[in-house]
């Protein structure tokens, strides 16, 4: 009995694949190869040199202040036959890398040798279209128990009101885990930082801000009490762009104004929300509705007082000094 050969793992004939650590400094953007390579197309925004997706410099610095050597996955190269290996999955952590620990920095990478520009075009879609979307909840679950600072501290803040964080929303559980990383977002502005422009953890806050999120939790619960529509996102992210704006805030005062006391019918959730939807152009999603919300928020808080140092600023706008 003659043995069968080894299965070849779905590699095109003539293409070789293997690992190898490679210097990132050594790890290339083919800025040559345009979109009509990748796409079939060359017309409007696709058109000229664009190997990989746009260089995303929010992203680059999200990946700076979450570095961790680590955790660095895999690069997806070809080695073409120039013999120079171009990225055809890794560009943003690869530049990040560079940045972090310089060119000498040896990354692991998936090696293809032979690749034609068929197969690179296909290798790059699907790293980074062919990827099923992780839910944030399920992000959120697994970074708690890797220890990411940020989200330890959300968790804290939530289960300091006797709250959790669940996939989905009920009376005693937020599923708005996008919302409260807003929040938490919003008090980073503040922070301090250390020699590095690192955030310092447990978080430093100026002189007469107090996190966010207790806060903004404290003041819905006390507007509708502990319902699930309480923890609805547009409106916590709502709640915290006022209070972000104005640290000062009577908290009392704003959970009167949206449960709507001294008006003939108490108002809800929904009826805020529809009120923003409705000055909303082409309704938004929930992140741009929330200022629109805000603004409301302002206003009623603002009817009735008379002395104008009482007043809130609404969110986005210059302070008036």
């Amino acid at each position: 009995m003659t043995s069968a050969a080894p299965s070849r793992a779905g590699t095109p004939e003539g293409v070789e694949k293997y690992y190898a650590q490679i210097p990132v400094g050594e790890l290339l953007v083919d800025q040559a190869m345009d979109s009509q390579r990748l796409f079939a197309t060359n017309t409007g925004e696709d058109a000229g040199p664009a190997a990989q997706r746009k260089r995303d410099a929010a992203w680059t610095s999200r990946l700076l202040r979450m570095w961790d050597p680590f955790a660095l996955l895999p690069a997806i190269v070809s080695l073409r036959p120039d013999g120079k290996y171009y990225l055809l999955d890794g560009q943003h952590s690869t530049e990040v890398a560079v940045r972090k620990e310089g060119e000498d920095f040896l990354r692991d990478c998936m090696v293809y040798k032979g690749l034609s520009a068929e197969q690179e075009a296909k290798l790059f879609l699907a790293a980074n279209r062919d990827r099923k979307a992780v839910k944030p909840f399920d992000i959120f679950r697994v970074s708690i128990t890797a220890g990411d600072p940020r989200n330890v501290r959300i968790l804290n803040e939530v289960e300091s009101r006797d709250l959790g964080i669940s996939g989905s929303t009920s009376a005693n559980k937020i599923g708005a885990v996008q919302a409260l990383t807003a929040l938490a977002t919003m008090d980073e502005k503040h922070a301090a930082h250390d020699d590095h422009k690192g955030l310092i953890y447990p978080l430093v806050l100026p002189e007469g801000r107090s996190p966010l999120i207790p806060q903004v939790l404290q003041v819905v619960e006390d507007a509708w009490g502990r319902t699930p529509a309480t923890w609805e996102g547009m409106m916590l992210r709502a709640v915290g762009m006022v209070l972000d704006r104005n640290p000062g805030a009577r908290l009392d005062r704003l959970s009167s104004k949206l449960a709507g006391h001294g008006k003939k019918k108490p108002l809800t959730v929904a009826q805020w929300k529809e009120t923003s939807i409705a000055g909303t152009v082409g309704g938004g999603g929930s992140s741009s509705r929330s200022m629109p919300l805000a603004k409301i928020i302002v206003a009623a808080y603002n009817d009735g007082l008379t002395d104008p140092a009482d007043f809130l600023a609404t969110p986005g706008r210059p302070d008036l000094t």
